[in-house]
Order: structure tokens, then C-alpha cells, then sequence
């Protein structure tokens, strides 16, 4: 299912949403960047990405000079390790919304709802091989459809067993954060990893 946020993030990679921006920064940490010689509107630029040297972030909120980012991402590896924090210099907010190359998966079967934004105890065990991953995307020229598929496959840092019962997509890989696109329950039903090594893979197919 596409829930709400879902609308708003497609209609703002697809339509554009507003402009970006560019300027010098005056502050950047592992989570964010300031330009103390802004005013922006607040959270104007969440969903956008902000590019700063050889890295980039998804801005999750902003006030009139400070954006809130997810994490710095490498761009050829960002279901990787985190980008190293950029310096302070020339950064540029992007048009659009970050795509949602993310999958995150829980054991909450209940229904998917329009109105969710999170997915309800989502799996953020640290170190676990259940926690939010990039998905593989396919698509077919001309085709109304596309694909996203992720392996989760469990460790020694995992609570086993659980029962994998619910899959959603987001445009950032830290867990709890970022826009959900879609929330999806398997099908046809829930996945059970007892021990380390179990594996379950979700095909994401998206009819446009």
C-alpha cells in the first residue's frame, strides 16, 4: 500500500516540489548543517537531499538555518557505512525528494493503514542483520511496474525467533526515520527465522 507520506514524497520527486538551494556552510556535524546566514521556512527541505564535498544527507527537518540530515551517504555505496562528516563549505539542497531505495521490515502483522508514517516496530536491533537495508531495483523500459527486493538475513545480534510479518519502504536507511513510501503485509504470509543464518528475501512489486 502507498500511505500518505508516500503521496507527498512521490508528488515531490515527480513534481518537483520547490527549488533547491545553495550556500556556504558555517557548521556541519554527523547530523547536520548549518548556514547561519539563512532564514529558511522551516522543514521546507524535508526529503530533499543536501550534497556537501563528496557526500550527501536526507534532511529530515530544518529550521531557518539548520537542516537535521539522516546520515552522510556515499553515493556509489549508500546501503554502506556512513560517508565521513564533511567540512564546512560550498553545499547544495537539491530539487525533489530522496529516492525510497530502503526496506525496512517487522514482526507487526497488523493491516497496513494510509495514515501510518513509521512501520510499527519496525527491527532496529543494532548489529542485526534485520535492521534496514538498501533494496535492489529492477524495472523494464516502458513497463507500468518495478521491483524492490532485499535478503534479511538473521545474526548472533538478533532477539530469534521472530516472525517476520510486514516489509515497508523509506528514503533513508537509519531505522525510524525518513518518509515511508509504502507498507506492505507478506504475502503470502509471515516469514519465522529461528537462529542465525535464516534468511527471508521481499519482492516489493509497485505498479505505477
Amino acid at each position: 500500500m502507498k500511505v500518505n507520506s508516500g503521496n507527498d514524497l512521490e508528488a515531490g520527486a515527480l513534481g518537483g516540489d520547490i527549488v533547491g538551494d545553495t550556500g556556504t556552510s558555517t557548521g556541519v556535524t554527523a547530523t547536520t548543517l548549518t548556514d547561519s546566514g539563512k532564514a529558511w521556512t522551516t522543514n521546507a527541505f524535508a526529503g530533499h537531499m543536501v550534497w556537501s564535498g563528496s557526500v550527501y544527507g536526507v534532511v529530515l527537518s530544518n529550521t531557518g538555518t539548520v537542516l537535521t540530515v539522516d546520515r552522510w551517504y556515499v553515493p556509489a555505496t549508500p546501503g554502506g557505512s556512513a560517508g565521513t562528516t564533511p567540512s564546512t563549505g560550498v553545499y547544495v539542497i537539491a530539487p525533489g525528494q530522496a529516492p525510497a531505495m530502503f526496506m525496512a521490515i517487522t514482526a507487526n502483522a497488523t493491516a497496513a493503514s494510509a495514515t501510518d508514517t513509521t512501520l510499527t516496530a519496525e527491527i532496529t536491533t543494532a548489529g542485526g542483520g534485520l535492521i534496514r537495508k538498501q533494496a535492489t531495483y529492477a524495472h523494464t523500459a516502458g513497463a507500468s511496474t518495478y521491483t524492490m527486493t532485499a535478503t534479511f538475513t538473521a545474526n548472533g545480534s538478533d532477539s530469534l525467533p521472530v516472525t517476520v510479518a510486514k516489509m515497508g519502504t523509506f528514503n533513508s536507511i537509519v531505522g525510524g526515520s525518513g518518509r515511508m513510501l509504502h507498507e506492505t503485509l507478506l504475502s503470502p504470509g509471515t516469514a519465522t527465522l529461528t537462529s542465525s543464518g535464516d534468511p527471508v528475501t521481499n519482492t516489493n512489486t509497485i505498479t505505477m
